[in-house]
């Protein structure tokens, strides 16, 4: 029965998970879409392009993955 209920809840945590993650990509999408400021939209890419950046290095540091890190 515990287990049960074990599954039930890391499936609805991992269901909540994605629902803010894709609410996060739309708020991205409106805001680089209808934004009236350049310069905004030109600080998000540059941010999201670090954060690439550091998880593209830090998954490299971890794993031997000769498609992503060659």
């Amino acid at each position: 029965m515990n287990k049960i209920i074990l599954i039930l809840v890391l499936l609805f945590n991992s269901g909540c998970a994605f629902i803010v993650a894709k609410e996060t990509v739309k708020a991205v999408d409106i805001i680089l879409d209808e934004g009236p400021n350049p310069e905004k939209k030109k600080k998000i890419l540059e941010k999201q392009k670090i954060k690439k950046d550091k998880a593209r290095e830090f998954y490299c540091s971890k794993v031997i993955d000769e498609d992503i890190c060659g």
